[in-house]
């Protein structure tokens, strides 16, 4: 048995519905990136990571840090056996800031001396904020681990007014403890700008800003240039590669592969908003009703029927890096020469 390649034939009205369906995706995933570049300082990825629902939720929750504050805030105990609240990630974190800020810009003894004085003020301002708030942050975690254990004890009851119920508690405590933490991460901020203005003369300050992490819970596993916290990591993935996969659906540049990671992108929303109707919380009605196929679902799939058309090479850039760089390239290889009939390939009607 032969068998023999043959080309599909397709319309001019599909080739252009095709490419009109790249450009309209490209503008969804372009302007989404150049809306969150133009407000960095309102977009985070933190409060949707934090929604995230349905099996695969406690993956995304793991990409925020210490999302319960179990890491921030430390639970000790003192020389009478009182339990006393801490956060010791924040003084080292400052410690360590200090010493890379003298580092940096080359203090001298005096200017160091200052700087560790604001340190000191700073240090003080945070274990007088921890004692104000002992006794609320105390209940807290006694609040928190008791919902763990019932989370635990119900994960096979499937009752659906238990998993709302668990979910608001959740969203309750969260927004609790989410007060303080906000309240400390402002403080480290205060702080470090506190050592640029009152300790830096005109030179130094002329070196710039010097980016560091203000909690240890932020720090990076490796040097990442111009990112300083796994959170500012997480933002700017976010914001350049759904830049990056607009405009190249936009322009038709590496469109195959523009497409398949605004497919696995929002691969990634599906599972952070499993569409299940069992899932807690519901999607409110006025959204419409889906089992598992929602809109982001279907332009999942849009993604990768593009991915699987040279809709690149019909209107876009991909026509001339494919007939002026990759097409030379493989005939000059003998191994993979692609046969001259077959060079029709990729142009407008067939595939």
């Amino acid at each position: 048995m032969v068998l023999s390649r043959s080309s599909f034939q397709i319309g001019l009205t599909a080739v252009v519905l095709l490419v009109l369906l790249r450009v309209t995706i490209g503008w969804h995933f372009l302007y989404e990136g150049v809306w969150k570049i133009a407000n960095a300082d309102k977009f985070s990825a933190e409060p949707f990571l934090t929604q995230a629902k349905g099996p695969f939720a406690p993956l995304f929750y793991a990409m925020i840090p210490d999302i319960d504050g179990r890491q921030r805030l430390q639970i000790t105990k003192d020389e009478t056996g009182k339990a006393v609240v801490q956060a010791p990630v924040y003084a080292r974190a400052w410690e360590k800031a200090v010493n890379r800020f003298a580092a940096y810009y080359r203090l001298d003894d005096q200017q160091r001396k200052k700087a560790e004085e604001i340190r000191n003020r700073y240090q003080k301002s945070l274990e007088s904020y921890l004692a104000q708030n002992q006794e609320a942050i105390l209940a807290y975690f006694d609040s928190l681990d008791r919902f763990v254990r019932e989370e635990q004890g119900s994960r096979n009851q499937g009752a659906q007014f238990q998993g709302e119920r668990l979910w608001e508690r959740l969203q309750a405590l969260r927004t609790e403890v989410n007060g303080w933490l906000r309240a400390m991460d402002a403080m480290g901020e205060h702080f470090w700008e506190a050592l640029h203005e009152e300790v830096l003369n005109a030179g130094q300050k002329q070196r710039g800003r010097l980016k560091v992490a203000l909690v240890e819970t932020q720090n990076l596993p490796v040097h990442v240039p111009f990112v300083a916290t796994r959170t500012e990591l997480l933002n700017k993935t976010v914001t350049y590669a759904l830049t990056l996969i607009g405009l190249g659906l936009m322009v038709g540049c590496f469109t195959r592969l523009a497409a398949l990671g605004g497919a696995g992108f929002l691969a990634f929303v599906v599972m952070t908003q499993w569409p299940w109707p069992t899932v807690v919380p519901k999607v409110p009605e006025i959204l419409g009703h889906a089992l598992l196929v929602d809109k982001n679902f279907v332009e999942m799939m849009a993604l990768l029927a593009l991915a699987a058309l040279p809709v690149g090479r019909w209107a876009g850039l991909d026509y001339f890096l494919y007939y002026g760089i990759c097409l030379p390239v493989r005939n000059k290889c003998g191994c993979c020469r692609k046969p001259v009939a077959a060079k029709a390939a990729g142009q407008p009607g067939t595939v």
